[in-house]
């Protein structure tokens, strides 16, 4: 090993390529791989992508539609993204979910840049690259991540955005005499990304960096000279050149209505008050942070009992780039705190808070200074319970075949996954994952640095034997049908004829189909929304699963079939049938 170090650190660009492969290699496995090889999920994604779709058949990129409606739910900065991609590659799954990876593969690299740079000038090639790979690594294999960066959503557009403009704040704040290009460079990547997250997402993407940045020079006694200092007027002006031009566009398309719903709907009450059914007790999120990161999540108790943080004097340190950890420990703590005062609350919401917790657990394992606290047996306990979950989820993952239960909407599928192999696709790298932990931790303090190793292996065998497996065969069971039915509706259906999905509200029929769909969960309540849609024809096309059109009212026999696909059908209904559904 020492031999090697001394042969990277001959030329630093030797251990630069190093690292940049070997990142760009984990990027393009945890991002690429099969990423459109999937059907548009549903409900968000198959929401979602249609959008952009609609701006490039329509022509207009300022005002938001989906399914023959204005939509202002979310700003406009992913449905562009979308619609670039679609307009450059042709419209796909592939071209869909391409934004969203790029954003999560460009916060990987903008983290490993970040440590690289902060790292002391002094240490070693190998450490400071090291250092700056194991924190990307940490980002890029943590399950909230790789999940959302590899859906076409909102989430990770927003939580990428504002993970770059903190980036950016760290540059200003550690930049060096060495280093003059790094403050300037710090400032305008806070301040573009800050617009862009508020065109992603709202005011939020400007709240939370703001949120983070205050707070941290309220702690560390410099608040009123960083309000002195700071270029407020060049980042203002550039902020809002970069978020103003599309609100003021869409403001002058739609008047108060764009206000209305945009600001007061999806803003203030989506933080105020419940809605679309998504509540959640005030610690909702702190679950949901542990899973998210896991198994990185188990070294946070550690990480936060390192640093120290109820001693004053922690908060005021010598050096800007001592400081890096206790911004990450602001930047999760923050996050948490404000979405869990929101009343709406999903999983996809704490996003943001993921590169926060991925620099604490980096900074505990490769500190940038030597640690006053090593907390060995605090590392011994994480490391130790870290094994045991991963034993204890490779015997769920190979006995999970015997609980699952067969969907009547999917019925082939739980016998697929048996048949697949997956549980021990999954079981071996958990199992072998917690072998390697125990290995490590039975060499006692020399083996706590390297924790992380055995994490990395599992995550990435995952990705490797699992991923190839998963990922087309939930395609072939669950969404193709949807898929195949939605474009055979396009294709059978006339012009007038309404399309109604029943039941579960699949929005991905309307990106396949093409064309406005009404989703509809009784005959009476269809009637009600064909007549306040003012689609009226002799017959309708009805979408469901056997047991929804049952609980519809529509038997084996009713109507004219039109397609089927396992458990789904695409039936055509005469109106005067549907009306006498309808009736009470």
């Amino acid at each position: 090993m020492q031999r090697l170090h001394t042969w990277l650190d001959q030329d630093e660009r030797r251990s630069l390529l190093l690292a940049l492969t070997a990142l760009a290699g984990l990027c393009a496995l945890a991002y690429g791989q099969e990423l459109g090889s999937l059907g548009l999920m549903d409900k968000t994604e198959g929401l979602f992508v249609e959008i952009p779709r609609e701006m490039l058949t329509t022509g207009d990129w300022i005002t938001p539609r989906w399914n023959g409606e204005l939509f202002f739910d979310y700003p406009v900065w992913g449905y562009w993204m979308v619609a670039l991609s679609f307009r450059l590659f042709g419209v796909s799954e592939w071209a869909a979910r391409l934004p969203v990876a790029l954003a999560a593969t460009t916060t990987v690299f903008a983290l490993f840049a970040v440590l690289v740079l902060v790292g002391s000038p002094q240490e070693q090639p190998h450490q400071r690259l090291g250092r700056a790979l194991l924190g990307s690594t940490v980002l890029a294999l943590s399950p909230g991540w790789l999940g959302w960066g590899r859906f076409s959503v909102t989430d990770m557009f927003l939580a990428s955005a504002i993970s770059l403009a903190l980036f950016g704040f760290v540059l200003a704040h550690t930049a060096t005499d060495q280093r003059p290009w790094q403050r300037p460079l710090g400032y305008i990547a806070l301040a573009v990304f800050c617009g862009i997250a508020v065109l992603a997402k709202g005011p939020v993407g400007l709240l939370l960096p703001g949120l983070v940045m205050l707070v941290f020079w309220a702690l560390n006694g410099t608040f009123l000279q960083q309000l002195r200092t700071t270029p407020w007027i060049p980042l203002v002006l550039l902020f809002l050149g970069v978020a103003a031009p599309w609100y003021a566009m869409a403001t002058a398309a739609n008047g108060s209505e764009f206000l209305g719903r945009f600001l007061g709907f999806s803003n203030v009450e989506r933080f105020t008050s419940v809605i679309y059914d998504h509540p959640g007790p005030p610690w909702f999120y702190l679950p949901w942070v542990a899973i998210l990161l896991l198994p990185w999540s188990l070294f946070l108790p550690v990480a936060f009992a390192r640093l120290r943080v109820w001693r004053w004097k922690t908060w005021r340190q010598s050096s800007p780039a001592n400081d890096l950890p206790l911004i990450a420990l602001l930047w999760l703590v923050v996050m948490v705190a404000f979405f869990s005062a929101a009343a709406t609350k999903l999983p996809g919401y704490i996003l943001p808070a993921l590169p926060g917790g991925a620099l604490l657990v980096a900074l505990l394992f490769a500190p940038l200074a030597p640690s006053p606290a090593p907390l060995a047996w605090g590392m011994r306990l994480s490391g130790w319970i870290n094994a045991l979950l991963l034993a204890s989820m490779a015997l769920a993952a190979v006995l999970a075949p015997r609980w699952i239960e067969q969907d009547p909407s999917y019925p082939a599928f739980a016998d697929a996954l048996k048949g697949s192999g997956l549980p021990w696709l999954l079981g071996l790298p958990l199992l072998l994952g917690a072998i390697g932990l125990v290995v490590v931790l039975l060499r006692g303090s020399r083996g706590l640095p390297w924790l992380w190793l055995p994490n990395t292996g599992w995550l990435a065998a995952v990705l490797v034997l699992v991923l190839p497996v998963l990922v087309p065969l939930v395609d072939r069971e669950r969404q193709l049908p949807i898929r195949a039915l939605s474009r055979l509706a396009a294709e059978q259906g006339r012009s007038d004829e309404p399309l109604l999905v029943v039941g579960y509200k699949r929005y991905s029929v309307v990106f396949y189909s093409g064309r406005p769909v009404l989703f509809v969960t009784s005959a009476r309540k269809a009637m009600r929304s064909l007549d306040e849609a003012a689609r009226r024809s002799d017959s309708v096309l009805l979408f469901g699963s056997d047991a929804e059109l049952l609980e519809f009212g529509i038997g084996p026999g009713d109507g004219t079939p039109v397609g089927r696909r396992d458990a789904h059908r695409l039936v055509r209904l005469p109106v005067q049938q549907l009306e006498q559904l309808g009736k009470p």
